[in-house]
């Protein structure tokens, strides 16, 4: 199948959703599929489509559609909150954007954020299957941002909360297929966002295990101290990431030991704020702010122990990756992660928000290295198998199966897959079907688009 990706974040970037779009295109591409890539570009200047000599600046598409929404909104909706506006706005310019380059040729979208999927399922052809993965609960984690800027708390009969609710429930039911890699999020979607649980599957993540091993033996470009445990924690500077929280756990650790240092791996709009903080907590010396890094496997290798103080968070790469590198983890008990770890079996858990928990695990740590290195390597031999790529190909093999098969009824016939006529069966594993699957898959197939036939007979014979 040739199909896109698309996503309402600039791509590239440094978090989770990148990860896990590197992690689905390897996939898919091993499996045989050709795939593009839609996003707003780094700069926020326009839109592309990856692999393709496609863009268009966004300027050209803001100036009509703002001044449309402006003169429509001030009309109809007067005293519109502005952010709520600008949030519209931003959603016609990718609609536009992907107008503009054409959707025709795809088999299939895989959308990866609410607002991408409402937009797909408004401009793309009716017969073209949608599926969405959803990595976290957007209304929540916008919320969670602008109280810590200090902005008023919205409660849910506000208009911003019940537009950020309306949002969430659209772009969750849009699709044929809407996928969460982990339980919290499907039932944060279906008790707090009314999406009819049949409509949400729950399927995990998965990386390249055996690629990413190999790269931990890569020469790393910041050498480890000596004589101290190094703690890491790989996680954008963003409220919902909880970075403070370590940082005061770490304060109270340094009254203790000082044979450690801590490496924050990774950038955000709290950049300034923390460093203020590690400033005034005295932790100059032990906490180190290393940016956005394209070397995290080596980083891991030198690292002793990985910590997530987050207090919302979905299914985070950070752990899957600690895992299979056989590292120690301590992590909060946040939104999906205690469907990752289970405390002092493949890692330990702390009460989110509660930096004396952590600062007890650390201290541990410090105190007990072989106990949490056998947990560690429990968890490797765990991770190898559940997050390994090849599982999660084939997971989503039969999610796009599904999808496609909602639209069997909508002309007879949908389009070939080129994936089951053209795959290669030379090279074995790595996701790729089975002849044997293969044929199974087609049989199926063939015998729902005879059963639509007959019931089209039979209605058409009804008087």
């Amino acid at each position: 199948m040739r199909i896109l990706i698309a996503c309402s974040w600039a791509l590239p970037n440094a978090g989770g959703v990148n990860t896990y779009v590197n992690q689905l295109t390897k996939a898919l591409q091993r499996a045989g599929h050709t795939t593009d890539i839609f996003s707003p570009t780094p700069d926020g200047q326009g839109f592309r489509i990856s692999n393709k000599d496609l863009y268009i600046e966004r300027g050209r598409l803001q100036s009509l559609i703002a001044d449309q929404t402006h003169q429509y909104m001030d009309q109809h909706l007067p005293g519109i909150h502005p952010w709520i506006k600008q949030s519209e706005i931003d959603r016609y310019c990718l609609e536009a954007a992907i107008m503009y380059f054409g959707l025709a040729e795809y088999d299939l979208i895989h959308a990866q954020d609410i607002v991408s999927a409402h937009a797909m399922s408004r401009v793309k052809p009716p017969h073209t299957p949608l599926v969405t993965t959803i990595h976290g609960c957007l209304a929540k984690e916008v919320f969670v941002e602008w109280t810590e800027m200090g902005l008023p708390e919205q409660d849910q009969s506000s208009p911003l909360w019940r537009y950020c609710s309306l949002r969430e429930y659209l772009g969750a039911t849009v699709s044929d297929v809407t996928i969460t890699p982990s339980q919290w999020l499907k039932d944060i979607l279906v008790q707090e966002f009314s999406v009819p649980e049949h409509h949400v599957v729950v399927s995990p993540y998965g990386i390249d295990v055996d690629e990413f091993q190999q790269n931990m033996m890569r020469v790393a470009t910041i050498p480890k101290p000596t004589a101290k445990k190094v703690f890491m924690c790989p996680a954008r500077f963003d409220a919902v990431k909880g970075h403070i929280y370590l940082l005061h756990a770490l304060s109270k650790l340094k009254e203790e030991r000082t044979d450690w240092v801590c490496w924050l791996v990774g950038d955000g709009s709290l950049r300034d704020k923390l460093k203020r903080a590690v400033q005034e907590l005295g932790l100059t010396d032990h906490v180190t702010f290393l940016g956005n890094r394209d070397d995290i496997p080596e980083l891991l290798h030198q690292a002793d122990l990985i910590v997530l103080p987050s207090i919302q968070d979905n299914q985070p790469f950070a752990i899957i990756e600690a895992q299979v590198a056989g590292k120690p983890i301590i992590t909060s008990n946040a939104g999906g992660i205690p469907e990752m770890i289970k405390s002092a079996s493949n890692g330990f858990v702390f009460r989110s928000g509660d930096s004396d928990q952590l600062y007890i695990l650390l201290r541990s740590a410090l105190e007990n290295p072989a106990m949490f290195l056998s947990v560690a390597n429990q968890a490797r031999e765990q991770g190898e198998i559940y997050w390994s790529l090849p599982a999660l190909t084939s997971r989503l093999h039969e999610l796009y199966e599904l999808a496609r098969s909602k639209h069997l009824d909508q002309g007879n016939e949908i389009a070939p897959d080129h994936d089951l006529q053209n795959q290669n069966t030379s090279e074995g594993g790595d996701g790729k079907w089975s002849s044997q699957r293969r044929r199974r898959l087609l049989l199926r197939r063939k015998r729902k688009v005879r059963f639509l036939k007959r019931r089209r007979l039979l209605r058409k014979k009804q008087p």
